[in-house]
């Protein structure tokens, strides 16, 4: 599957687990095609893959990687996600998330994008949705800046249905309250708006 720039981009993800330390990480590497320049026949004889980027992460020993390629951003290009553990008995999925570049054929790691569970790319409002299970339910909404991302409204549901919005000054408001009348289905459900409230 395509990744980041079509046919110039590829990935390679290493799991590893030390069995005497009890402890596991991921290597994640992107790879950038290259050709090979003769400088005798002044040509190009060929194509390699040049290593671009190499992180590092400490993983849980509990779950996969469960890699994703999808776009997050609505740019056009394949963005890439790990699982990179879990909470909440299984139900909050934490994800390492990168965003493609195409400016500069990178890929930018959202440094807070573990801080997020359950993502998911959000085509209503062109963001990205997070999943919160708590004793509680909330749907965050998030926009990329810059190396992270930031929450500008969220819906929180538990017995009463809480809307609140970032202002100009980055502060939370409530512009919706309301008691929860739905089922349990409506209860764990992602929110794709809140205003009007949509699921």
């Amino acid at each position: 599957m395509n990744i980041g720039g079509k046919r110039i981009t590829k990935i390679g993800v290493e799991n590893f687990r030390n069995d005497k330390r009890e402890d596991n990480f991921v290597i994640v590497s992107f790879y950038q095609r290259d050709s090979i320049w003769d400088h005798k026949k002044q040509k190009n004889v060929g194509e390699i893959w040049k290593s671009m980027q190499r992180f590092y992460f400490d993983k849980d020993g509990l779950t996969g990687i469960n890699a994703e390629i999808s776009d997050f951003n609505n740019d056009g290009f394949k963005d890439f996600t790990f699982q990179s553990g879990i909470a909440a008995r299984g139900g909050n999925v934490i994800r390492t998330l990168f965003i493609y570049n195409p400016e500069s054929k990178n890929f930018t790691l959202i440094k807070n994008s573990d801080s997020f569970p359950n993502l998911s790319y959000n085509s209503t409002l062109n963001c990205i949705n997070s999943l919160i299970l708590t004793g509680s339910t909330t749907t965050s909404f998030l926009k990329i800046k810059g190396d992270s991302l930031d929450e500008f409204a969220r819906v929180d549901v538990s017995d009463k249905i809480l809307v609140e919005e970032k202002d100009s000054s980055g502060k939370f408001r409530i512009i919706e309250e309301k008691i929860f009348t739905g089922n349990d289905e409506d209860f764990y459900r992602t929110y794709k708006n809140y205003k009007p409230l949509e699921f």
